[in-house]
């Protein structure tokens, strides 16, 4: 049995998924990380990209691996050139869990970090991630940390949620 949906009802199911006919406004994310894929994968699932003094290929996954959504807290600092700046970005522990999966089974494989328009960065995975924190060591300019202070909550500002295991004892 085949399924054959009319363009009108096609293009309302585009509409609800992609929030547009509900009213939602759609926020582009601000970052993204990306996990390297292979020359081998399909070309419409990765980007070739060359990264460092050597300009080696890789090729990182189009989609996603986390995004905005997936950011608890941020931790800005100033990066060892001292110019530019850098942040550390602890993951929601759903996310954290998925990270430390991801480091699990991809090690020896680069995590990209793409922060809105910064110089993508990448990480080397060469353990797994146990505390949901991913570091962009530097590129960052004061404009990105204003960036996320106005999507993520600072790392001092952070309260996580509350519930029978933070209670104080009675």
């Amino acid at each position: 049995m085949r399924f054959r949906l009319a363009p009108l009802t096609l293009f309302l199911l585009f509409a609800v998924v992609s929030g547009e006919g509900s009213g939602a406004r759609s926020k582009l994310a601000i970052i993204s990380m990306h996990v390297e894929g292979d020359e081998t994968d399909n070309p419409k699932m990765v980007v070739p990209l060359k990264l460092g003094t050597e300009h080696r290929q890789y090729y990182f996954s189009k989609l996603p691996s986390f995004t905005d959504r997936d950011i608890a807290w941020f931790y800005p600092f100033t990066a060892a050139d001292g110019v530019t700046y850098g942040a550390a970005f602890r993951l929601k522990e759903h996310a954290a869990t998925e990270l430390k999966a991801l480091t699990l089974t991809h090690q020896g494989k680069l995590i990209g970090i793409r922060c809105s328009d910064a110089p993508l960065a990448a990480v080397l995975i060469d353990r797994p991630i146990d505390d949901g924190v991913v570091v962009v060591w530097s590129g960052l300019q004061q404009r990105h940390l204003q960036e996320f202070r106005k999507r993520f909550p600072h790392v001092d500002d952070y309260k996580p949620k509350t519930g029978p295991q933070f209670d104080l004892p009675r």
